[in-house]
């Protein structure tokens, strides 16, 4: 047998026409992540469109997440550009009752390794009782972790993961050979869920899986009953990630095709053009689920 790989899906936030927060609509999102067969919930990060919510919305949202996914692991995502921001986030998602938390990097100025370290020194520091994961996600930032830097950071208490987003499985490797062999190791490439174990990363922050989830949890399961013969589950795993892209639009379109009002991006983010939407209507046939 082997290792199951671990599946967190990135929850999308739902939006109202005028652009405020839908709380019916988010409840249903999480509802279906609840129902899907994943293990968590990656929440207000990247997918959840973070820099563009409020603290007070960020708060609301955490505890919305919280209350709906009683039985799965949520990682609460508090990053933000400043560590004066990240502190109250952290404060915000500990009075909700968070457990898990993540904070990418910094981001828009340049940063140095040793401000970095003081960045998530901090981090560790007022996150007594939290477990941290640090959030790498360089072609967004600007602001990269080596591996090495990485390898120092997992040593201070409180960090115990890192998610890895828009990098080669092979650089995650990388990662991977310089830490605890426990420290969890994931990866935002959700397309590589088959091949995890060749480099030893833990499993996916998927936000493809925020709308189907079905391929992921069944490439996952094969896995862990020894099934090798997987090319079939990995072709449903292509379509869908070659159908949405991760791109927040198509995510929300196949959403409200599934009867989610999802509503729209509220940062600037294209539609999808009409070729797109056939597309995205054909995927929906095929592996689309309504949320009970």
């Amino acid at each position: 047998m082997s290792t199951k790989p671990i599946i967190f899906t990135a929850i999308p936030v739902a939006f109202q026409a005028d652009g405020a927060v839908s709380i019916e609509a988010n409840t249903a999102i999480l509802r279906k992540c609840a129902q899907s067969g994943v293990d968590g919930a990656f929440v207000l990060g990247t997918t959840g469109e973070f820099p563009s919510l409020s603290e007070d919305e960020r708060r609301v949202l955490t505890r919305l997440s919280l209350d709906t996914l009683p039985n799965k692991r949520v990682v609460v995502h508090v990053g933000a550009a400043s560590l004066h921001q990240v502190e109250r986030l952290i404060q915000q998602a500990r009075e909700a009752g968070a457990k898990d938390i993540a904070a990418i990097t910094p981001y828009f100025l340049p940063s140095t390794d040793e401000a970095l370290k003081h960045f998530y020194g901090r981090i560790s520091e007022i996150s007594d009782g939290l477990n941290v994961f640090v959030y790498i996600f360089q072609a967004r930032t600007g602001i990269t972790v080596s591996p090495q830097l990485m390898a120092e950071l997992a040593k201070l208490p409180n960090i115990i993961g890192v998610k890895i987003s828009g990098e080669s499985l092979e650089t995650v490797g990388e990662y991977r050979k310089l830490l605890p062999d426990d420290f969890l190791v994931l990866t935002g490439s959700d397309r590589e869920i088959g091949r995890l174990d060749t480099v030893g990363a833990n499993g996916v922050i998927s936000g493809i899986a925020s709308v189907y989830p079905e391929p992921f949890v069944a490439m996952a399961e094969a896995i862990a009953a020894g099934v090798t013969d997987r090319a079939a589950l990995q072709a449903d795993v292509n379509a869908t990630v070659d159908g949405l892209l991760g791109d927040i639009e198509r995510l929300k379109t196949g959403l409200r095709l599934q009867g989610i009002p999802a509503g729209h991006a509220r940062m600037a983010v294209g539609m999808p053009d009409a070729a797109t939407m056939a597309l995205l209507e054909d995927l929906n046939a095929k592996y689309g689920t309504s949320v009970s």
